[in-house]
């Protein structure tokens, strides 16, 4: 994220193409906001970089209850990318404010000089999920690693036509894909040699949720993207096998750039999100829904109480 990525970010908004260590993973990054939260005829203040969140509907709560609480007369736009390419956004100023999810990056951020970690604003938390009929046997609110074993097992012995499809990922380069591959090495799983049980299906969180469900697949996601899909009734068979410890955290920051055009609401905005109002906001969110469980953690809450955990009300 430093002086040569500035440099090459018109490359990368316009989508061209650098080498990857996985070649599925684009290296487009959105420049249009997907929505605008507040009076659309109101000047937009900054814009807010983000990508699952914003479909569970907490981006839109927050950014309102902001703009009310500063008497209105402006709104908020929200670009939607995954995590690093958020950060990208951020570095061009085409965001001003960005919510990720990947530590590691962010902090390699600050350490270039150019980003600043204004707070933490809640958790999410990754869960494995798969067909109800769970054929490869994972144990369910067993060890995620074990459980990753028991899927590739059970992948790798299917006959050859079978094989495909038993595991699905994005494959995208976001914080989710990332979080899969760090969860096959821990289990001691080499994803490159041993690919036939695992396809890539590109799409957003949703939609990659949504074809697993329709395909019998195992899938990484995180809990808020689940449960919006439980609350619009869109999956038929796909339930909660795997949740909860340090290795499904998916921490989501909020970041400013240093060397941008100061922005002075944006930088308001980005402060606020680690007050007590905002962490109540989180602390409730999604316990009106069907499954009446909160979507995320605060802040201060790495995980959920076993009572609020997936596998224990699904």
């Amino acid at each position: 994220m430093d002086s040569n990525t500035l440099q090459r970010l018109p490359d990368l908004i316009h989508g061209i193409q650098v080498p990857d260590t996985y070649p599925g993973v684009s290296n487009f990054i959105n420049t249009t906001a997907v929505a605008i939260y507040g009076d659309a005829s109101h000047p937009v203040a900054f814009r807010l970089g983000n990508g699952g969140a914003g479909h569970t509907g907490i981006l839109r709560l927050l950014c309102e209850t902001f703009i009310t609480s500063r008497g209105g007369g402006f709104s908020i736009e929200w670009v939607s990318n995954h995590s690093r390419h958020s950060q990208v956004a951020l570095l061009g100023d085409i965001v001003q404010v960005a919510l990720t999810y990947e530590p590691a990056y962010e902090d390699l951020s600050v350490r270039e000089g150019w980003a600043k970690r204004v707070t933490k604003v809640f958790n999410d938390h990754f869960i494995l999920v798969g067909p109800e009929s769970n054929l490869a046997g994972v144990i369910i609110d067993g060890k995620i690693s074990d459980a990753m074993r028991a899927i590739v097992t059970y992948g790798s012995s299917r006959p050859q036509g079978q094989k495909t499809g038993v595991f699905h990922t994005r494959g995208d380069g976001s914080a989710t894909f990332y979080k899969e591959l760090a969860l096959f090495k821990r289990a001691g799983i080499d994803v490159v040699t041993t690919k036939s049980w695992r396809v890539t299906k590109p799409g957003t969180p949703y939609e990659a949720l949504m074809r697993a469900d329709r395909e019998g697949a195992y899938i990484i996601t995180d809990r808020a993207t689940y449960l919006t899909a439980k609350r619009d009734e869109v999956l038929a068979s796909t339930v909660p096998l795997i949740e909860g410890g340090p290795e499904l955290l998916n921490p989501c920051s909020a970041l400013i750039n240093t060397r941008a055009p100061h922005n002075a609401r944006a930088r308001e905005f980005a402060a606020w999100l680690g007050g007590e109002e905002v962490q109540q906001i989180v602390r409730r969110y999604g316990q009106e829904w069907s499954v009446a469980t909160p979507i995320f953690t605060p802040a201060t809450q790495d995980d959920m109480i076993r009572a609020e955990r997936l596998v224990s009300k699904l």
